[in-house]
């Protein structure tokens, strides 16, 4: 079995992490790739980086972003089989990764401060809008750009090979004149 790689989508989630314009959870999409791509010990490992890459980045105590990540893990990880290898799975997946993220999130910040408010704004930006948003993340950053390169792959080798033939029907024809 050929090793899949996942440096690529985490390169483009830690990218999204310094420079993004929106408020998402940038690493939600690539957390789904990972549970796809690689074993149980080896996803926890890698959220818990992620939650490090948090932890630095965010105001909350120290370790938080760690521990939420790799509880995701932990409890979505084997739920990974109920999920199709298609951008609608990925955005499906991202989808209950971020609603499981927002969720653990806001338990954090009650526990950190009693007097976090819940309101009906915040429960729809956070668990409906936000999560949505994640999704969409997911598919124009994570799905379409490989959907577009297969494409433009097989385009070239398609260009590629079409060369290759009208150069032999022109030595060919070249030759039996």
């Amino acid at each position: 079995m050929k090793k899949q790689r996942i440096w690529p989508y985490f390169l483009i989630a830690f990218c999204f992490t310094l420079f993004a314009p929106l408020p998402l959870l940038p690493f939600t999409p690539f957390y789904a790739i990972l549970y796809r791509r690689t074993n149980f010990i080896m996803a926890l490992w890698i959220s818990a980086g992620c939650g490090f890459i948090l932890d630095l980045l965010s105001m909350s105590p120290f370790g938080t972003q760690a521990l939420i990540a790799t509880t995701v893990t932990f409890f979505l990880y084997r739920y990974r089989i109920y999920v199709v290898d298609k951008p609608v799975g990925l955005l499906s997946y991202t989808l209950i990764i971020s609603v499981f993220l927002t969720f653990l999130n806001r338990i954090s910040c009650f526990l950190h401060d009693p007097t976090f408010p819940f309101t009906l704004k915040g429960f729809t930006t956070d668990f409906l809008l936000l999560p949505l948003a994640d999704a969409l993340y997911a598919l124009l950053f994570f799905s379409y750009p490989l959907i577009v390169y297969r494409f433009l792959k097989k385009q070239w080798f398609r260009f590629h090979f079409l060369k290759k033939e009208s150069r032999k029907k022109e030595e060919e024809s070249i030759h039996g004149i």
